[in-house]
């Protein structure tokens, strides 16, 4: 059976439920929180498997495959049923990658900004001084690193919070001007694509953003078709947010100084 190394918030590990639940996959659940601080959870090999020291991990018998996007591609193909979560059309193919491509040309890593300067620096500056020292010890990816350093310590004024809430702006923007003449965002039918992306408005909603688009009908009817499925219950709902309570508060108190930022002339 397969392992999956996740905790609740976090939206990669949201997108990798979403791809079992909807396939119907069984999986034994490994919660490994690496975004509070404490590095200590993590196995004492975990970086064997993935050098960032970062989750989703998923293991499949001897085999261990990092980063979100790839384990969905890997039960796509590995796992193959009635359900398919990919066009068969190339073309269709190749516009579902394009928009998965989107998560690694910035917007994950944008993603990460907002929750710090909103949330997460909060959580830090109260983390014990030497956990804290260990947690960023332990972090491989040196421009995360920096990126979280320069958060914590600027937050709402930190210079890398502006073009991440344009990055934001401009694809849902073109999602909701794609999905004005189209149901899901690759193909005629929910892909990978779409749970790739869906769980961005998720975390930027807990954040109490949704107001910023609320305009963006195509967009939400989107979201809202996407929400009242069974899998989104079961992978994003159901495992709930230890940090819901903090999300909301801290999200309330920035929401006018992000509005500002969302409002800004690109």
């Amino acid at each position: 059976m397969l392992t999956l190394f996740h905790y609740d918030r976090s939206t990669a590990a949201q997108r990798v439920r979403l791809g079992l639940e909807e396939k119907q996959i069984e999986w034994n659940s490994v919660v490994v929180d690496t975004a509070l601080g404490d590095a200590s959870q993590r196995p004492d090999d975990f970086h064997q498997y993935n050098p960032k020291g970062l989750i989703p991990l998923l293991k499949d018998g001897d085999f261990t495959i990092p980063e979100s996007t790839l384990i969905l591609e890997y039960l796509e193909d590995a796992f193959q049923n009635e359900i398919k979560l990919r066009p068969d059309d190339p073309k269709e193919i190749a516009q579902m990658r394009l928009w998965m491509r989107k998560i690694e040309d910035g917007i994950h890593v944008a993603s990460r900004t907002i929750g710090v300067c909103i949330v997460n620096r909060h959580f830090y500056q109260n983390t014990d001084k030497k956990q804290l020292a260990e947690y960023y010890s332990k972090m491989r990816d040196g421009v995360r690193k920096s990126n979280d350093k320069i958060n914590t310590e600027m937050g709402l004024e930190s210079p890398l919070l502006l073009p991440s809430i344009k990055a934001f702006k401009h694809l849902f923007s073109d999602m909701n001007k794609h999905l004005q003449t189209h149901d899901w965002l690759a193909g005629e039918s929910y892909s990978l694509a779409d749970i790739s992306l869906v769980v961005y408005l998720t975390r930027l909603g807990s954040f109490q953003m949704a107001p910023l688009w609320s305009e963006m009908t195509a967009l939400n009817n989107w979201f809202d078709k996407i929400a009242a499925r069974p899998a989104y219950q079961k992978a994003v709902i159901d495992w709930g947010d230890i940090t819901a309570e903090k999300r909301r508060s801290e999200g309330n108190a920035a929401f006018e100084e992000v509005k500002k930022l969302w409002q800004q002339d690109s």
